[in-house]
C-alpha cells in the first residue's frame, strides 16, 4: 500500500486540486435577489445559463426597460402628462384673463352700447382696434379688409330685425323688392331708428362711419372667389388689365379676372345710408355729409362735392327754430350769413356747414365765393350774445388728488360697470359765447382769411399777413389760458360755443397759423430781396403759395406795403421764438400721432 502511493505522479495535485478555489464573495448573491446587476453583469458569481443570461454591452445593446425601471418610467410619464396639462390650462386661462382685461380696458375707454349682444360689441371693438395698429405701433399698415369684414358683420347683426335690430322701421315699405326704399345706383336707404336709444343710435352711426372709411380704402380691392383671398385690382390678370403689376411674394400668384368680384361696397352706399336714416342728430348727419364731400373732392368730383356741402347747409337749416324763415338768416344763393340775422337763428351747426362750403370754394380757387362766407361767419361769431351762465367744466373727484384717493378711485372705477358717455350738445341751439375774448374758432377763421388774401390779392399781401398774425395770437392766448387752467391757476378754460374744450382745435390752429405766418414772411423777404436786385425794383414774378387749401395759385409781384424791412425782421424773430416754444412744449408729438394734418415745418 505504501509503495503504491509512492508510484503516483506528482502532477496530479496541480491538475485537479482536492477542493475548488474560494473565489466567490463572502456574501454570495441569492437567486431570489433582484437588483440592477441583472442589467449589465460582466462578472457574476452565478452561472449564466444561455436562456437566462443577460446580454453584455460588448455584444448587444443595453436593455433600458426592465422589471426594475418599468414602474419608474410609468410614474415619470404620468407626471409629465399631468404637469403638461396643468401648464397648458394655466396658459389658456391666463390668455383668457389677459384678453378679458384688455377688453374691459377698451370698453372703459370707448364704451359700446350695453343693449347690444356680445358678438356685435366684439365685432365693433375688433374693427376699432384694427384702425389703431399704426398709431399704437403694432403693425406698419392697417388691415382694412379685416376692419371692413368686422364692421360689416357688426352692421349685419344690427340691421337684423330679429336680432339686435329689433324695433327698426323700414322706410318706404311700399317701394323696393324687399320693402325698403332704394336709391338708384347707391342702394337701400336708411332705417327709421327713432325708437332706439341714444346709445344704440350712437354705436350704429359709428359702425356706419367706420364702414364708409373702410370702403374708401378698399375701393380698388377685389376678392378671388377660388382662393378666398383679396388682391389689388392692379395685379389682376385679364382683358381689362393687360399690363398687370407683379404681385408681392407674400400674396402668391396673381388671380384671373373671371374669378374676381368686388370685395366691398362703394363708400356712397354707407354715406347715403347715414344721410337718409331717420333718427340721427343734425351733428351726425353733418359728419356724414362732410365725409362724403371730402371723398368726392378726393376723387376730383368738385361739382358733386359742392352739392354735398350745400346739402349739409340744408340739413343745418332744417334744424333751425323757424326753418321757413331761414332765408332771413342766410342767402340761399351765395350762402352768406346776413348782417341783420337774428342771433336766435344762428346755430353752430349752420356756421360749421357754411364754413365747410367756404373752405371748399377756397380749395377750388373760387375766392369771390369763399371770402364773403368766411367774413360773414366771423361776424356772426363775434356778434353772438354772451351766455349769462358760464360754462361749468366736468368736476373731477376731489379725493383723487391724494394717493389713497387716487387708488380708491381706480379700484372703484374697475369695479363699477363702464358708463356710456352722455350725449354732446346737439348744435341746434342758438349760438352763444362763454367768454368775451376771441375763441379759437375765430382764430381759425382769421388764418383762413389771411391765407386767402395773401394767395389771391398781391396788393393785399401785408393785410393777409396781419390776419394770420392775429389768428395766431388768438390761438396762442387760448392755448395758454387752457394750460393755466389745467395747472390750477384759477382761470376758466376758454371753451367753444357747444361747451367742449377746444384744446385740440387751438393746437391745430396754432400749428398751421405759425407755419403760414413764417412762410408768408419768408416769401415777402425773398420777393423784396429779388425785386431790389432787378432794374426798376420790379418783382421777381410768381411766388407759389400752398397752404391749407392746397391751391395751385400764386402771389405775383408781392410788395412790402405796410411791412418795412425792420418790421419784417422783427416778425421773423418773433415767429422763430414762438416756434421754439412750440417745439419745447412737444406739440410736434400731436403731428406724429396723426391728430393734426400736415407735416412739421421745422424738420
Amino acid at each position: 500500500m505504501l509503495s503504491r502511493r509512492l508510484l503516483l505522479p506528482k502532477s496530479i495535485h496541480h491538475l485537479r486540486p482536492l477542493r475548488p478555489p474560494n473565489r466567490s464573495p463572502s456574501n454570495p448573491r441569492l437567486f431570489t435577489q433582484n437588483t440592477s446587476l441583472l442589467l449589465i453583469a460582466r462578472h457574476t458569481p452565478r452561472p449564466q445559463l444561455p436562456y437566462l443570461s443577460q446580454p453584455t454591452a460588448k455584444h448587444s445593446a443595453t436593455r433600458l426597460i426592465s422589471t426594475e425601471t418599468r414602474a419608474y418610467v410609468r410614474e415619470v410619464s404620468l407626471q409629465s402628462v399631468k404637469w403638461t396639462g396643468i401648464i397648458f390650462v394655466f396658459m389658456l386661462l391666463g390668455g383668457v384673463a389677459l384678453e378679458g382685461v384688455k377688453m374691459e380696458s377698451d370698453e372703459r375707454e370707448h364704451p359700446t352700447p350695453g343693449e347690444w349682444k356680445f358678438l356685435t360689441r366684439q365685432a365693433l371693438r375688433m374693427a376699432r382696434a384694427g384702425t389703431k395698429v399704426v398709431e399704437e405701433q403694432r403693425a406698419p399698415i392697417v388691415d382694412w379688409p379685416m376692419v371692413g369684414g368686422q364692421v360689416k358683420e357688426c352692421l349685419k347683426r344690427l340691421e337684423d330685425l330679429d336680432g339686435d335690430g329689433k324695433g327698426l322701421v323700414v322706410q318706404g315699405a311700399e317701394a323696393g323688392d324687399d320693402g325698403a326704399l332704394v336709391i338708384p345706383e347707391v342702394g337701400r336707404a336708411g332705417f327709421d331708428v327713432d325708437a332706439k336709444s341714444y346709445e344704440w343710435k350712437t354705436g350704429y352711426f359709428e359702425a356706419l362711419m367706420l364702414a364708409a372709411t373702410a370702403a374708401e380704402h378698399l375701393e380698388n380691392i377685389v376678392l378671388d372667389t377660388r382662393r378666398k383671398m383679396v388682391f389689388p385690382r392692379e395685379v389682376v390678370v385679364g382683358p381689362s388689365n393687360p399690363d398687370a403689376r407683379p404681385t408681392p411674394v407674400y400674396m402668391g400668384t396673381a388671380p384671373n379676372e373671371e374669378d374676381c368680384v368686388k370685395f366691398y361696397e362703394p363708400p356712397e352706399t354707407f354715406y347715403m345710408r347715414m344721410l337718409t336714416t331717420k333718427g340721427f342728430t343734425t351733428r351726425q348727419r353733418l359728419d356724414a355729409a362732410e365725409g362724403y364731400a371730402n371723398w368726392l373732392e378726393f376723387k376730383g368730383l368738385h361739382e358733386s362735392a359742392e352739392e354735398m356741402y350745400r346739402w349739409g347747409i340744408d340739413i343745418a337749416k332744417s334744424a333751425l327754430p323757424n326753418p321757413l324763415e331761414a332765408a332771413a338768416t342766410i342767402d340761399p344763393n351765395t350762402n352768406v350769413l346776413k348782417p341783420d340775422a337774428r342771433s336766435a337763428e344762428v346755430t353752430s351747426n349752420l356756421l360749421r356747414a357754411t364754413s365747410a362750403l367756404a373752405v371748399h370754394h377756397a380749395r377750388t380757387n373760387n375766392i369771390p365765393s369763399a371770402l364773403p362766407i368766411l367774413l360773414s361767419v366771423l361776424r356772426a361769431r363775434r356778434n353772438a350774445p354772451l351766455s349769462p351762465y358760464p360754462y361749468q367744466p366736468h368736476q373731477s373727484d376731489p379725493n383723487a388728488s391724494t394717493d389713497i384717493g387716487a387708488a380708491f378711485s381706480m379700484v372703484k372705477g374697475w369695479i363699477s360697470p363702464a358708463k356710456f358717455p352722455p350725449p354732446p350738445p346737439s348744435g341746434d341751439d342758438p349760438l352763444v359765447r362763454y367768454s368775451s375774448k376771441p375763441t379759437c374758432e375765430e382764430g381759425e377763421l382769421m388764418v383762413y382769411i389771411g391765407e386767402i388774401l395773401f394767395a389771391s390779392a398781391p396788393e393785399r399781401a401785408s393785410e393777409g399777413v396781419g390776419w394770420t398774425r392775429q389768428g395766431v395770437l388768438v390761438a396762442e392766448a387760448n392755448l395758454q389760458n387752457r394750460q393755466q387752467a389745467q395747472r390750477g391757476a384759477g382761470k376758466p378754460a376758454i371753451t367753444t360755443e357747444d361747451g367742449e374744450n377746444e384744446g385740440r382745435k387751438c393746437k391745430e390752429c396754432l400749428l398751421t397759423g405759425v407755419k403760414n405766418w413764417e412762410l408768408m414772411l419768408q416769401r415777402l423777404a425773398t420777393s423784396r430781396a429779388t425785386s431790389t436786385s432787378r432794374e426798376g425794383g420790379r418783382s421777381a414774378g410768381w411766388l407759389e403759395w400752398r397752404g391749407w387749401f392746397g391751391g395751385d395759385g400764386g402771389v405775383k409781384g408781392q410788395t412790402m406795403d405796410g411791412l418795412g424791412q425792420g418790421m419784417l425782421e422783427e416778425e421773423l424773430k418773433q415767429v422763430g421764438r414762438l416756434r421754439e416754444r412750440i417745439v419745447k412744449e412737444n406739440i410736434e408729438a400731436e403731428l406724429a400721432k396723426g391728430r393734426v394734418s400736415g407735416a412739421p415745418w421745422y424738420g
